[in-house]
């Protein structure tokens, strides 16, 4: 008689398999929120170390050279040849930001020798050179691939190293949503015939012209609203007077400048080019002419039809934890809520109104 063994093929049934996919969701929707707080810890982290190494690296340039480096190179001397599309003399260019003059202290030397030797005069403040995105052809208008819709006598010929990707310039809190430009130098104009006002200098984020830029989250803090000119014709201006940033138009801040101390003194924060509350974007933002911001219409959202919405003319993060990250001019970083008082924030971003700021009040 021969014995056999027999053995029963084990199996879940449905509502055991139903079971068992609805505690892996269960778990997954439990673990879910605590990568996305990790993740969101990261950027935070991230960005703040970023920020920590330009403002390190501004302290350095000013050792080299006696001062910081200006918030955006507006030369008076600066001529165009595609003028028809930019500013005239004396807003003419090059629009080179304080971020480009920082690239050797940022282990970014390659990139700065490429645009020093394209043109030296994009780094002097006396130069003739051009808006840097705009003065070197051929133009787009005389490209036929480019549509007239697009046309803004940018220039293919600007340089290259200009298209550098660098990370610490960039801070990955940012969603990436794109815009449909891309600004090529952030301005403050105090002073007639042009009207008084904030100015981008933008191209067109269209493939050779302004897609290619490397991108940059981040802005010197220019003060309330730059420097206010004598003669400027509006009232309301002079209340700024006091409030002047350390970056801004053709700046060469010395260390002794910022008398309400460098620990008190904002340098440098984030920027996002508004990104709104329905997604969209209005600007993108080139390192190269990553200039600086002003201050006066705060950090709390207060604009659009529900009064909660962003301006291109204001600092802004994505982070998760409402705050919008800032280095000072002592090398510390620090989260300033958006919710922070608005007379706090105008104290901490001019460099010598007298106001010194306890930390605890933001």
């Amino acid at each position: 008689m021969t014995a056999r063994n027999s053995s029963l093929r084990a199996a879940f049934t449905q509502i055991e398999l139903l079971v068992v996919i609805a505690i892996i969701g269960a778990l997954i929707g439990l673990l879910l929120p605590a990568v996305q707080k990790v993740r969101a810890a990261a950027a935070l982290t991230q960005c703040r170390n970023n920020l920590k190494q330009i403002a390190l690296a501004a302290a350095n340039y000013e050792s080299a050279h006696q001062c910081l480096p200006p918030g955006l190179n507006v030369s008076r001397n600066s001529r165009d040849p595609n003028s028809q599309f930019n500013f005239p003399p004396p807003w003419a260019g090059p629009y080179t930001g304080c971020l480009a003059y920082l690239l050797p202290y940022i282990e970014q030397d390659a990139a700065y020798q490429q645009l020093y030797s394209f043109d030296p005069g994009l780094f002097k403040l006396s130069s003739t050179s051009p808006a840097w995105a705009y003065g070197y052809g051929p133009w787009d208008f005389k490209d036929p691939s480019v549509p007239p819709s697009q046309w803004n006598g940018t220039g293919k010929g600007y340089p290259k190293a200009a298209n550098t990707l660098i990370k610490s310039y960039l801070c990955p809190a940012d969603p990436g949503t794109r815009a449909g430009a891309v600004i090529d130098g952030i301005t403050l104009n105090t002073t007639d015939p042009v009207a008084y006002g904030v100015y981008f200098d933008w191209v067109y984020n269209a493939p050779g012209y302004g897609a290619e830029l490397g991108r940059s989250n981040y802005l010197g803090v220019g003060g309330a609203f730059g420097v206010v000119q004598p003669g400027n014709p509006y009232p309301g201006d002079a209340a700024w007077v006091p409030y002047t940033g350390i970056y801004y138009d053709n700046s060469q801040t010395k260390v002794t400048d910022i008398t309400d101390g460098t620990s008190f003194t904002l340098a440098f924060g984030e920027y996002l080019g508004a990104i709104h509350n329905n997604g969209s974007r209005e600007f993108e933002l080139s390192w190269m002419g990553a200039g600086w911001c002003l201050t006066k219409f705060g950090l709390k959202p207060i604009y659009g039809p529900e009064k909660n919405d962003y301006t291109n003319a204001m600092f802004q993060s994505k982070h998760t934890s409402g705050i919008v990250n800032f280095a000072f001019a002592d090398g510390s970083v620090h989260g300033i809520s958006t919710g922070v008082a608005f007379k706090v924030y105008i104290y901490l971003s001019g460099m010598h109104d007298g106001q010194v700021v306890n930390p605890a009040d933001y």
